[in-house]
């Protein structure tokens, strides 16, 4: 039996798994990283803090091996947040922060290419937005007090060249595509696209298929055979998928992917890379909610006193009618990709509790995801959702979940799904990956008041974005 080291490199923390040959974990370790906002719409993080998590996270896990066990320990997957960028030199120091996801200083720039955002959609399979990385991209070009030489990329790069031996500038295709500068069909740097964000090629990592040779790990000596983005991954956490499942995984944001058939995604919404090999390269339709647990964290900066998360599955219970949330944490994303809207709630009166606030929060990230869910059901049939992802651990919240879309929600009991989808495609894509896994089902019921509720957060919120003024 052949074990797999995982890696997955989050938001707010890095995880190292080790899992059997059937996908099932032997050992773990988390290490939390920190995210700072210095203004607004920034997100940062600091590159080197965020090595050494994961160093210490593979550390940990392989300690708490067993001889025998880390003598069959065979490769290495790794995903990472994507659309996170940074720039270093060519010994690998950090010469920026690591510019999150969720930054949206360079929407200036998006904005100026308004004009071209059609063929840039066609191009790269995104819509045209300050969330990938390219317009980051462009800031660290315009503002990097350094010398000429350095590098600039995903983060995935900037791991590969610290993590591997050989130290090579190269970034997986999935990865390369959030910068929103990948020519999506043809898996290589576009020419229009570099041209139009005004990034230098030179700078850019070499695009490598997902499953490929990316060296050895230098601390372990582990082949390196995938690498991914994290919801890319989560995607293959039960191996090979039914093409009638949908994935929801909710994390720091909340991510929707489907099998496109022969279709592309409804307008609005993206055309991801699945994976790749030497042989091809699959797809997957794409929606994004950036404020899932990131909305639940921004109520809790402004109550801190507070443990949202620890009451939030008992208010999920209670005989409580919340109000309206506008969830523009993060911008809203998919399908209308705006940026300038503040959040807020309808109405926002001194009486409202913090148990209101919690669930309007909760129930308008259900309240996006089945919007989305509508606009890809117009092209691609999904008869049940897959959910994975921290949120997704509680039980009436997928309850909610099943009710408001009318379709079977179901869970795996394991809850690294990232971890899981790296690793089943480091280790060569097993037939019977995930066959123990026993999945968690929730049924649809009659909901009437959520229904209602969702009807006026839909129309409130087009109303909203139909007087842009107001935002």
């Amino acid at each position: 039996m052949e074990y797999t080291l995982a890696i997955d490199q989050g938001t707010h923390a890095s995880r190292a798994l080790v899992l059997d040959a059937r996908g099932r974990p032997l050992a773990s370790r988390l290490v939390p990283v920190d995210l700072t906002r210095p203004h607004a719409g920034r997100a940062e993080q600091a590159g080197e803090q965020i090595v050494n998590s994961v160093r210490t996270a593979v550390r940990g896990v392989l300690d708490a091996l067993t001889r025998e066990q880390r003598g069959a320990l065979s490769r290495c997957g790794l995903c990472t947040q994507r659309s996170t960028v940074l720039a270093w030199g060519e010994d690998g120091a950090a010469l920026s922060p690591a510019l999150s996801w969720q930054d949206t200083r360079g929407e200036s720039l998006v904005t100026a290419l308004g004009p071209h955002g059609q063929r840039i959609q066609q191009l790269s399979g995104l819509p045209l937005s300050a969330h990938y990385g390219a317009s980051k991209l462009n800031w660290l070009q315009r503002n990097l007090a350094t010398s000429d030489q350095y590098r600039m990329g995903p983060l995935a790069a900037y791991l590969l060249c610290r993590l591997t031996r050989q130290g090579h500038h190269r970034v997986d295709h999935g990865n390369a595509q959030r910068l929103q500068l990948l020519d999506v069909r043809q898996c290589r740097w576009s020419p229009a696209l570099l041209d139009w964000f005004g990034i230098q090629r030179q700078r850019l990592p070499e695009p490598r298929p997902v499953i490929d040779d990316y060296g050895n790990l230098i601390d372990d000596e582990l082949p390196l055979t995938a690498v991914c983005g994290d919801q890319n991954a989560a995607w293959f956490a039960d191996g090979q998928v039914d093409d009638a499942n949908a994935l929801i995984n909710l994390g720091s944001g909340a991510f929707i992917l489907a099998a496109p058939g022969a279709h592309a995604p409804p307008l609005g919404l993206l055309t991801s890379i699945a994976v790749s090999d030497r042989q091809g390269c699959d797809y997957l339709s794409e929606a994004t909610v950036n404020g899932a647990a990131s909305a639940l964290q921004w109520l809790q900066q402004r109550y801190p006193g507070s443990d949202i998360f620890g009451q939030l599955g008992r208010w999920l219970t209670a005989d409580i009618t919340p109000p309206i949330f506008i969830n523009s944490v993060g911008g809203l994303g998919s399908p209308w990709w705006v940026t300038n809207l503040e959040p807020v709630f309808v109405p926002d009166t001194a009486r409202l509790t913090l148990a209101e606030r919690a669930l309007a929060v909760t129930e308008s990230i259900l309240f996006l995801l089945a919007i989305n869910l509508q606009q890809l059901q117009t092209r691609t049939p999904i008869e049940r959702l897959r959910v994975s992802g921290g949120l997704s651990r509680l039980d009436p919240l997928c309850q909610k979940l099943a009710d408001l879309c009318d379709l079977d929600v179901l869970r795996s009991p394991d809850n690294e799904a990232s971890a899981r989808g790296v690793a089943w495609l480091a280790a060569g894509r097993p037939a019977e990956w995930g066959e123990a896994a026993t999945a968690d089902r929730f049924v649809p019921r009659r909901a009437p008041a959520l229904q209602a509720r969702y009807r006026g957060f839909r129309d409130y919120l087009q109303q909203r974005l139909d007087r842009p003024s107001d935002a």
